[in-house]
Order: C-alpha cells, then structure tokens, then sequence
C-alpha cells in the first residue's frame, strides 16, 4: 500500500463529502481551491498539512455547525499505538457512535489507521495488511452494533 499524501486524502474526503447531498456545490469548490493553495506551499515545504486538524475543518466547511446540519458527523482519528486490542477500539468507537446517536443520516469519518499499523520508516507487510483488515473488521462491526436503527450511517476510513 502506497503511503498517502495529506492534502491527497483531503482532496478525496472533499469529493465524497461534496456527494452526501448535505454539502452545497459551491463549498466544494472553495475546498478545491484551499487544497489547491495547500498542495503549492506544502511542495514548497512552506507548510505541512495535517489530514487530523483538517479532516474536521473540512467536514464543518460542507455541513457547518452541527445544529444547522441535517448530516451527522463524528471523526476519529486512530492514535499511534504498539498493540491494537478489541476494547481499546471499541471504546473510541462506541465514544463517536454515541455523537451520532438519533440522528436519522450521519457520517463516521476513520483517519490515521494506515499510519498506525504502518508507522513512518517501516514497510507495508502482509502481517500489517492482516493487522489493517482485523482492525477494520472490528470497526465496522462496532459501528453496525451501535448504529441507530433505520438510519443511513456512511463509515469512511481515510
């Protein structure tokens, strides 16, 4: 798996967000341009863009403020740590599950597993492509359990 560029993966989050039907076009295109100012200074190396800090300025750009949104939206963002365990994950996940709760449309935004199974100077294995897809498994298996029934839960893992 090829390591991923920040401002890369918030052009991809910007367009997915841009389609939940709770964005309108044009704050789309002003993320365009913002990410297009960030890719420019980061290849300068006048700045380094964080997809955690920006992940969430991203989301209020599209949805605003969580009362005037009709969209739900929670971000996690995976912590570097030595062992993943199942109740370490499931007790982050059941924290962001419970901002959504009630809310009949919501998005769970998941950034930073690669980076945490695959950490900064080390290679992408089959045991870490193994550890990735466990970990994944217990995620959305963790979010089906505590999602509101009848709701449209859309889990995205950047």
């Amino acid at each position: 798996m090829a390591k991923s560029d920040p401002v890369e993966q918030l052009r991809t989050l910007n367009e997915l967000l841009a389609r939940t039907g709770a964005s309108a076009p044009d704050r789309a295109e002003h993320a365009r341009r913002a990410l297009d100012f960030f890719s420019q200074e980061q290849d300068g190396g006048l700045i380094e863009v964080s997809l955690e800090e920006c992940a969430n300025r991203l989301a209020r750009l599209h949805f605003g403020t969580d009362a005037e949104s009709a969209l739900a939206f929670a971000h996690w963002h995976v912590p570097t740590v030595e062992n993943f365990s199942p109740l370490w994950i499931r007790q982050a996940i059941v924290t962001e599950m419970k901002k959504l709760a009630g809310r009949r449309v919501a998005l769970l935004l998941v950034t930073g597993l690669r980076q945490a199974v695959c950490p900064e100077g080390t290679y992408w294995t089959k045991k870490r492509q193994q550890q990735y897809d466990r970990v994944r498994g217990w995620i959305d298996g963790l979010v089906c359990a505590w999602a509101t029934r009848g709701s449209q839960l859309q889990v995205v893992v950047l």
